[in-house]
C-alpha cells in the first residue's frame, strides 16, 4: 500500500513538472518572438531614417538569420518598397547594443540606393513582420 502511495505521488510530482516545463518553454518562445518584433520596429524606424518614400517593409523570415551571440548583430532580410513601386530586397546587420544606425544593407538591386537614399520618410510605413502580422510605423 505504501508503494502504491509513493509511485502515485512521484506520478503525481512528475505530471506536474510536465506541464510547469512546458509552460516555461511557451513563455520563453512567447518573449523570443516579443524580441524579434521589437527589434523588426527599431529596424523599421531606421530604415525609414535613411531612405526616402519608403511605403512597405516585409521582413522575410525564411531568410532572416535572427541574433548571433558570439557577434551581438542581428541579421534581417527584408524587402523594400518606395511609394513608386521600386522594389528590392537586402540584407540589413544590425547590433542590438547601438539602436542608432544600421549597420548596412545590402541591397541586391544596385539601383535601389540610388534612387532613395539618403532620405527620410515622413509617412507611415506598413510593416510585414517576420512572424505574419502587420502593422504601421
Amino acid at each position: 500500500m505504501k508503494k502504491k502511495k509513493w509511485f502515485i505521488t512521484l506520478l503525481v510530482l512528475i505530471l506536474i513538472g510536465g506541464v510547469s516545463l512546458f509552460t516555461f518553454n511557451q513563455n520563453a518562445k512567447e518573449r523570443k518572438e516579443q524580441q524579434v518584433i521589437k527589434m523588426e520596429t527599431t529596424v523599421v524606424k531606421l530604415i525609414k531614417d535613411r531612405f526616402a518614400d519608403v511605403k512597405v517593409v516585409d521582413f522575410i523570415s525564411e531568410m532572416s538569420g535572427g541574433y548571433n551571440d558570439k557577434t551581438g548583430y542581428w541579421t534581417f532580410t527584408v524587402n523594400i518598397t518606395t511609394d513608386k513601386g521600386t522594389s528590392s530586397p537586402g540584407t540589413i546587420h544590425f547590433s542590438s547594443n547601438q539602436q542608432t544606425e544600421l549597420g548596412a544593407f545590402g541591397p541586391i538591386d544596385s539601383d535601389f540606393d540610388k534612387i532613395v537614399l539618403n532620405g527620410k520618410t515622413q509617412d507611415k510605413v506598413k510593416v510585414i513582420y517576420s512572424n505574419g502580422s502587420e502593422s504601421e510605423v
